[in-house]
């Protein structure tokens, strides 16, 4: 066993924290808000704190050996979740880290903490040392629940050997790690999205299971969505580092197989998965500038192991997904689409582009003295309903004419000749609405219809929203919002 002594920023840890996973033997005892507030004052007065203890399990990636309840309330202080007891907000100048006066937050920021990053080592000698440390290793979940006698446990034991956690995630199998995965993305098959993971969760589980069979419709779905992840990693993906996360996509793998609709989409979820770790890296490395809080709170789940983590990932996923690639999500069943938590999404970018609006009204007014987008009796309102989620064909034409009335009419020609393409987009869509096509020469006429069944379809999936499913309404939407949102987010404002 090998250990070296490092030291690190907390910002860096925190903007990193996608890297160092708990495990659930760490989460024992969890501390009340006066032993955060009393760490977090600590480090503000720049005490030094006993040292962290990470085992290094890949180049970038580590296992927290002691240490987890303090990162803890430092992730949650960052966050502006944990705020200070009263006699140190006075000092300090505010009761959250975004309140603290700027010599105070950069002296958080660049606060370094003493760890020891343990490699090569055998589960003997993290046993001998944790004993030492902390006068024993406890057992992980995994450990415990392989002792429950149990069918379903020699089936997620049998699974271990299959291809997908053998070749294709670099997640090391110590101290049952696979066991683990295997048995939480079964136990939720079995009990539903909502359930807990943890070991009192688990364990009456295994029990009533005792005579569990691998022919059962969770058995076989369960080895059709590994077989499926296996032909879409054919190779060991570095992106497959953490075990909740392995989890969670095995779980979504179940949930497109069942539909019997997942032949053929092998590489396309792969390169969601592929698209959708990237962006958490770089959102979570964001840290106070994220831009996609569904990121946020997908890491969150994993670090607080809280019982609706489960379904908070699921959500996100499918929300992600659905908007990632539109021929994976018509391959889910419309009940999908309501557990993707799509209309409170839909909610929350309605919010944002309001809050864009708002912002480039400010910066275009400060040169030229007036509005970029002009308030009106028809974009007043139209603003206020673009966070309403839709549900039909009638709700669609409205809330295309809301959007014209925001983008194309309120603007007039302050922005120039060149438009955003989304803002081009809502045009085509609503021109298209008007029958405005129908107008003109054969050949512009069919221009024109075909360009409008290209945006609609890169929107939806369909070439026209005659033929679509009233389910996916919502789904157009927040597509539509958010190509919106981004638009604005980048938009270069024209000079004096």
């Amino acid at each position: 066993m090998k250990m070296t002594p490092q030291r690190r920023a907390l910002d860096k840890i925190y903007k990193r924290r996608d890297r160092y996973e708990i495990p659930e033997w760490q989460r024992g005892e969890v501390w009340d808000a006066t032993k955060k507030q009393q760490l977090i004052d600590s480090i503000l007065r720049g005490w030094r704190l006993p040292k962290f203890y990470f085992v290094r399990n890949s180049e970038d990636e580590y296992e927290v050996v002691d240490g987890q309840q303090r990162l803890t309330a430092i992730y949650e202080f960052f966050a502006n979740e944990l705020g200070l007891a009263a006699d140190s907000t006075a000092q300090f100048g505010g009761p959250y880290y975004k309140d603290l006066k700027p010599k105070f937050s950069d002296a958080f920021d660049d606060y370094e903490i003493d760890y020891d990053e343990v490699e090569e080592a055998t589960e003997a000698e993290l046993k001998q040392f944790f004993q030492r440390l902390q006068q024993g290793l406890p057992l992980t979940s995994s450990e415990k629940l392989n002792s429950v006698h149990s069918k379903l446990r020699d089936f997620c034991r049998s699974q271990t050997k299959h291809d997908f956690l053998k070749n294709s995630i670099v997640v090391a199998d110590t101290r049952l790690a696979h066991f683990d995965i295997l048995s939480k993305a079964a136990v939720i098959e079995i009990e539903g999205i909502e359930t807990g993971l943890r070991y009192d969760d688990i364990k009456p589980v295994f029990e009533a299971q005792s005579n569990f069979s691998p022919t059962s419709a969770v058995g076989k779905r369960l080895r059709a969505a590994l077989d499926f992840l296996s032909a879409a990693f054919p190779k060991a993906s570095p992106l497959l580092k953490n075990r909740t996360v392995v989890q969670s996509i095995i779980s979504l793998a179940c949930r497109l197989v069942a539909t019997g609709n997942s032949a053929g989409l092998e590489k396309r979820f792969a390169d969601f998965v592929q698209h959708f770790m990237s962006e958490l890296s770089h959102q979570v490395e964001l840290g106070q500038a994220a831009t996609d809080y569904d990121f946020i709170r997908f890491q969150k789940s994993i670090n607080a192991n809280v019982k609706a983590g489960a379904r908070t990932r699921q959500e996100i996923l499918l929300r992600k997904a659905f908007m990632h690639d539109l021929d994976v999500a018509a391959a889910f069943d419309p009940s999908a689409l309501i557990a993707s938590g799509l209309t409170g999404r839909v909610r929350e970018l309605g919010e944002a582009i309001a809050a864009e609006i708002s912002r480039l009204n400010t910066a275009y007014a400060a040169g030229h003295g007036k509005d970029l987008f002009k308030a009106t009796n028809k974009t007043v309102p139209a603003v206020t309903n673009l966070g309403k989620p839709i549900k039909d064909l009638t709700t669609y034409k409205a809330l295309i004419s809301d959007l014209y009335f925001v983008f194309r009419e309120s603007i007039g020609q302050r922005l120039g000749e060149t438009l955003p393409s989304s803002f081009n987009d809502v045009n085509v869509l609503r021109t298209d609405l008007q029958h405005d096509t129908d107008h003109g020469d054969k050949a512009k006429i069919k221009a024109k219809k075909t360009q409008a069944g290209s945006v609609f379809k890169k929107y939806s999936g369909d070439a026209s929203p005659d033929v679509l499913d009233p389910t996916r309404f919502v789904l157009v939407q927040a597509n539509i919002l958010s190509a919106l949102e981004l638009d604005l987010k980048n938009l270069a404002l024209p000079k004096p």
